[in-house]
């Protein structure tokens, strides 16, 4: 969240009916004020939706989020039940020289992995503008990179660790003490415990989420309205993509129109498998999913096992959902295939991930050209320009995946801090 309230005013127009424009629009309701939505399109939560299939339930982006306590607690209060990941399906895999390994480094990258861990860095990080991968050799090394965090951050950026600014993409990971080890940093001083959050999904998908605040919001949304300048309002909230941003501060915030200009997005394809028993040579793969290094000869970036981690994901017994994605900065012309060239591409590589040799039962594809804004040195630029410009005054903020966090988790925590 970029910016603050104006308190001498109890009501607030929000500009867009994203997840982030509703999250925002019932924390504002639920602390006293008059709130009004405003949505261009016909229907709310932007990326979030649950399409129902004869064959289950199929979600065209994130399928499930980390719980803390106070996450649970939003849930409870919104009346969303959730389901935890099945206790027998918690593998988590890395795809490396065609097997799906749970540590994928050998013997010998785990060894120098862990001096690493333990050693001062042989050239120390400028804090300030060094990217993830700069951070991940300085102090883990080139295997750790190669296998563990890109996978890891491509699953969730969509974008290489080449191209995150460590500060933006994950603050907590830049050092207090750049010249010491990885070791020391993370454990000298003290620090406050918390407790490990817990990997859930609703019960009924992604989608009852939007459902549930878009019902408790029902008579705030003006859906179907065209925003081409900023409304007056004493409380203005733009929950609006950068291009659209950018297009509604240009008169008034020149400065950051131009830093605005210079985001990019990663492009995603998300498609739910559903595939029977009869399609695989051998058992079906369980745990939460797989995570592809590029290099490894595969087209797709990952898969989650939906049906293995939330049984209640498919509609048939016998039957296996399954969340592919792929795209992302690396391979972004892969949105130009056809529905049936990306089921091809799919079965393919399914079959050197876990022997899927049969015939996919039905597949449901969504395309996001513009799915996860890239956490880079420009939209740290565009963020301190927000901050001094636009939103420089009570009464204007920026409440969107790239303000702050680009997790729903992030999403509802950063609610925490409003006032």
């Amino acid at each position: 969240m970029i910016g603050r309230l104006d308190p001498s005013e109890k009501s607030a127009t929000i500009v867009g009916a994203g997840i982030s424009g509703l999250l925002m629009g019932y924390a504002l309701k639920k602390k006293g004020y008059q709130v009004r939505i405003l949505e261009r399109s016909n229907r709310a939560g932007g990326l979030i939706e649950t399409k129902a299939t004869p064959s289950g339930p199929a979600e065209t982006a994130a399928h499930s989020l980390m719980v803390t306590p106070e996450i649970d607690a939003f849930f409870k209060d919104l009346g969303v039940s959730l389901s935890a990941v099945n206790p027998s399906s918690r593998a988590r895999y890395i795809y490396r020289n065609g097997k799906m390994r749970k540590f994928p480094l050998t013997f010998r990258e785990t060894i120098h992995t862990l001096i690493r861990f333990f050693s001062s860095p042989l050239k120390p990080i400028d804090p300030e503008t060094a990217t993830l991968a700069e951070w991940c050799e300085a102090y883990l090394g080139k295997p750790a990179l190669q296998y563990l965090l890109s996978p890891f951050v491509t699953g969730v950026y969509a974008a290489s660790p080449e191209e995150l600014l460590l500060k933006s993409a994950f603050p907590r990971l830049v050092p207090s003490f750049p010249e010491k080890s990885l070791f020391k940093n993370l454990f000298s001083g003290s620090r406050k415990k918390t407790l490990r959050p817990q990997m859930m999904a609703p019960t009924l998908g992604m989608g009852q989420v939007v459902s549930k605040l878009t019902e408790f919001l029902s008579h705030d949304i003006a859906f179907k309205t065209e925003i081409n300048s900023l409304p007056d309002a004493k409380n203005l909230i733009l929950c609006v993509p950068t291009p659209e941003l950018a297009a509604l501060i240009r008169e008034v915030d020149p400065n950051s129109f131009q830093a605005l200009q210079k985001i990019h997005y990663s492009p995603i394809i998300t498609c739910t498998v559903f595939a029977p028993d009869s399609s695989f040579d051998g058992p079906p793969p369980r745990g939460v999913g797989v995570l592809i290094p590029r290099g490894q000869g595969l087209r797709i970036l990952g898969v989650l096992f939906n049906s293995s981690s939330f049984p209640e994901r498919v509609q048939k017994s016998g039957h296996h959902s399954f969340t592919v994605m792929l795209g992302g900065t690396q391979d972004p012309e892969i949105l130009n295939h056809s529905d049936a060239q990306l089921t091809d591409l799919i079965s393919q590589d399914l079959f050197k991930l876990f022997q899927l040799s049969g015939p996919i039962e039905s597949i449901e594809i969504t395309r996001w050209r513009h799915a996860i804004p890239v956490y880079s040195k420009a939209l740290s630029d565009a963020q301190s320009s927000l901050a001094q410009g636009f939103c420089g005054k009570p009464g204007r903020l920026i409440y969107s995946n790239f303000s702050k966090d680009v997790s729903l988790r992030g999403l509802i925590q950063t609610l925490d801090h409003l006032e």
